[in-house]
């Protein structure tokens, strides 16, 4: 399957998510500037197509916007060695998002029904398995790629062997098997299949 159905199908799985969820999220206390999920209590993790997605974009920004996040994503890399949060490196000053428009699936499930503050989001149990659900059918439809936080999947998607690999559809996991467990990357297609 090409990327570009891939991208259909991964927007087909938002939306369904988005409809579904709906009635839930219309009580949550979030709004623009609040990035508690973002920065100490969420883990912002993509799949190799949300990061082929999100480079893409990148691509469309300013040079000196590019410059710019390409810098605080070398430092997201260095943070998230050295602790198990690193605020996201695409926030703003303002605790705004630089990609929202393509941010990846971890995010868009995220919400809170009460303040986060440093016990994290109050979620609707219903919305979680939906979101667990949803989380392994984007594994299944990248079964070619790789899961795991932002910095990391975006750095190997700059490795041009790699993403020739991915992008011709084929599997190597043995090219990438040191840089995958250094980063706790998973390999989606040994992932969970989702519910029927």
């Amino acid at each position: 399957m090409d990327i570009k159905e891939k991208t259909r199908q991964l927007y087909e799985l938002y939306r369904q998510f988005e409809t579904a969820s709906q009635p839930y999220i219309s009580s949550a206390v979030c709004k623009p500037g609040c990035a508690d999920c973002c920065t100490t209590v969420g883990n912002v993790d993509i799949t190799t197509l949300e990061g082929l997605i999100i480079l893409r974009h990148l691509q469309s920004c300013p040079p000196a916007l590019q410059k710019d996040l390409s810098k605080r994503l070398k430092l997201n890399r260095k943070e998230k060695m050295e602790s198990k949060y690193a605020r996201c490196a695409f926030l703003d000053a303002a605790n705004r998002c630089a990609i929202y428009t393509v941010r990846p699936f971890s995010c868009r499930r995220l919400y809170s029904v009460k303040p986060c503050g440093e016990t994290g989001p109050t979620v609707h149990r219903q919305v979680w398995e939906m979101a667990e659900n949803i989380v392994s059918a984007i594994q299944v439809l990248d079964s070619n790629g790789y899961s795991g936080h932002l910095s990391y999947v975006l750095q190997l998607l700059n490795d041009a062997r790699f993403k020739k690999i991915y992008l011709n559809d084929q599997f190597f996991p043995d090219e990438i098997k040191e840089f995958a467990q250094k980063h706790a990357l998973l390999i989606n297609r040994f992932t969970t299949t989702p519910e029927k």
